[in-house]
């Protein structure tokens, strides 16, 4: 009895020293937003901003809103951290001839980062650089990486820490592999709810504003 007592003891112990695997949840589609609210720096500077590969943009008042398609990702549903991929889609910097790109841009909401790659007049500066931070209500600042390609690239010095805009992703969960009719109707409808909730907000503000 007391060996078997002991045995269950044992098993006890082993299962609580068994790490349990997190539970994940796969990106499968959906659209990020970014509101350049930097716009009329960039303006300001001279700069020419304009988006390349899948992504597209649009006016809202001032602002530039650059919409990013979402190619992949993972959600960990224990601590919430997610990571988005956005492939094949970013933002062009141009200025005197010379052009700055970045994008590919991957968002790691543990790490407070948007990372992605960078070229200057078609040179790789990087694929995996820390772009820009992600602050409270998604804030996007750039980063000492972002900031030099900036000043290496198009003559722009002490960017580090400017705000650039604010991310809205819009992202669609569900099984691994190429997404089924009824997904890509999701992601088609969040780009366009991102679309309308950012029209939404400068309604308000422009209220705000005359009031």
């Amino acid at each position: 009895m007391i060996k078997g007592a002991l045995s269950a003891a044992a098993l006890v112990a082993g299962l609580s020293l068994t790490p349990v695997a997190a539970q994940a949840a796969t990106v499968i589609g959906g659209a990020t937003a970014i509101d350049l609210t930097a716009t009329s720096t960039f303006n300001s500077l001279g700069y020419k901003v304009a988006t390349y590969g899948t992504a597209s943009a649009f006016k809202i008042g001032n602002d530039l809103v650059a919409a990013f398609l979402i190619t992949g990702g993972s959600r960990n549903d224990t601590t919430g951290a997610t990571i988005i991929d956005h492939a094949g889609s970013g933002l062009k910097f141009s200025l005197g001839g010379n052009t700055l790109s970045i994008g590919n841009f991957q968002i790691d909401t543990a790490a407070g980062l948007v990372r992605g790659s960078a070229t200057a007049n078609g040179f790789t500066l990087g694929d995996n650089l820390s772009l820009f931070n992600l602050g409270t209500g998604s804030v996007l600042t750039l980063t000492n990486e972002a900031a030099a390609a900036f000043q290496t690239t198009l003559g722009t010095a002490g960017l580090a820490g400017a705000t650039i805009g604010t991310a809205t992703p819009v992202a669609v969960f569900g099984p691994s592999g190429v997404p089924e009719p009824a997904s890509w109707g999701l992601m088609i409808a969040g780009v366009g709810f991102v679309g309308a909730s950012l029209r939404r907000r400068a309604r308000s503000a422009a209220r705000l504003a005359a009031a």
